[in-house]
């Protein structure tokens, strides 16, 4: 089977697409789409990276073909650009379809649904009440929401990421063509990890608490410095580690405090997540409670429990429907969270027996079924 899956954003970012894509590798042809809009220096603009952005370009990723979709930045500002960039994007996707053949295309926002023999549509967060949670350009919510309505009405089927999302799509069309498949991890590989080596690189002693990932939200961030500061008479050391735009403004906050119990790791390497895991006694989930964080599917709190760590996470509806005994649930403020810590301290490691189904490799068959159209 050839698959398109067209991610929501640049593929090299750490995003859901990438375990299922990889998993689907090992047993059909899949094509992926990638594209840039991270340029935000003047000089960004005459760069390189900028030039080769403009260009289609190709390139694998293992079993996996990776199509650079040509695109002019910055359009978070202009409507006609972003109507350019779609049309570059709709020619590019219409184009690999016919050339390579492709059975099935799983879709997102950042491209209208494109004709093809079979259109899965990937809902995988609820977007447009983030962007209009932000507050900055309403203009680009409301087209992410007509997007996602469009794939709502002609996909042949629907595959939410939480059990919230796949509830709304199911008052808008058939229930039979809606799936809920969340997140997963790789669950053998997290019963490798080793992190004397990951403690030993951040002088870590004592307890460790981490918070791991993409770290684009400062409010996130400023809430986990301040409950270090709040548990900084304590034994603990708190490691935030993972790329991000929110970094730099953290780190600067971190040493106007002179918080000597926050160590910065910075970006690490996909084989390395599982160690860094092991290194950790208290995974955060540090999420603000915004319009569409209820529906959200959140990898870190898998990462964390995959990886048997007491996870405290903001008390958001989907992850209390999962009802993970190593959850603590707090309110999304710093004192909330510092208590949530220090009760998460007290408890051992324990990988919950619900973790197995979120198992990658038990997801991508069940993704499978749906592309193949046996569901």
């Amino acid at each position: 089977m050839n698959i398109l899956w067209i991610p929501h954003t640049s593929w090299r970012v750490p995003q859901r697409a990438h375990l299922f894509c990889r998993a689907l590798a090992e047993r059909h042809t899949v094509h992926v789409t990638d594209w840039a809009a991270d340029f935000t220096r003047p000089a960004d603009f005459f760069s390189r990276r900028y030039l080769r952005n403009v260009f289609y370009r190709r390139f694998q990723d293992g079993n996996i073909t990776v199509h650079g979709v040509p695109r002019l930045t910055p359009a978070i500002f202009s409507p006609t650009l972003r109507r350019f960039n779609t049309r570059l994007f709709a020619n590019l996707v219409a184009r690999l379809i016919a050339e390579y053949r492709i059975d099935v295309v799983v879709g997102t926002f950042v491209c209208p649904p494109p004709q093809a023999p079979r259109l899965i549509f990937d809902w995988f967060d609820d977007n447009a009440a983030y962007w209009r949670a932000y507050g900055r350009w309403p203009a680009y919510a409301d087209e992410i929401e007509a997007i996602e309505q469009s794939y709502l009405q002609r996909a042949e089927a629907v595959v939410a990421v939480s059990s919230v999302l796949a509830e709304r799509a199911r008052q808008q069309r058939d229930p039979a063509t809606v799936h809920w498949i969340p997140n997963g991890v790789e669950l053998r590989a997290y019963s490798q990890g080793n992190g004397a080596l990951w403690r030993e690189r951040l002088s870590l002693r004592g307890k460790s608490i981490g918070v791991i990932g993409n770290h684009d939200k400062f409010a996130e961030l400023e809430k986990v410095l301040l409950a270090a500061r709040r548990l900084s008479a304590e034994d603990v050391t708190f490691v935030i580690a993972g790329r991000g735009s929110a970094l730099p403004a953290a780190q600067r906050l971190a040493q106007r405090w002179k918080l000597h119990n926050v160590r910065f790791a910075g970006p690490f390497a996909r084989s390395d997540a599982i160690h860094l895991m092991a290194a950790l006694d208290v995974g955060l989930c540090p999420y603000l409670k915004i319009p569409g964080a209820d529906a959200r599917s959140p990898m870190r709190l898998l990462q964390y429990s995959a990886a048997g760590l007491p996870v405290v996470c903001t008390d958001l509806e989907e992850v209390r429907r999962m009802a993970f005994p190593n959850v603590i649930l707090v309110d999304d403020n710093p004192e909330s969270l510092a208590q949530g810590i220090r009760q998460a301290l007290r408890r051992p490691k324990a990988v919950p027996p619900q973790i197995e189904w979120y198992d990658i490799h038990y997801l991508a068959r069940r993704y499978e079924e749906i592309l193949t159209g046996n569901i």
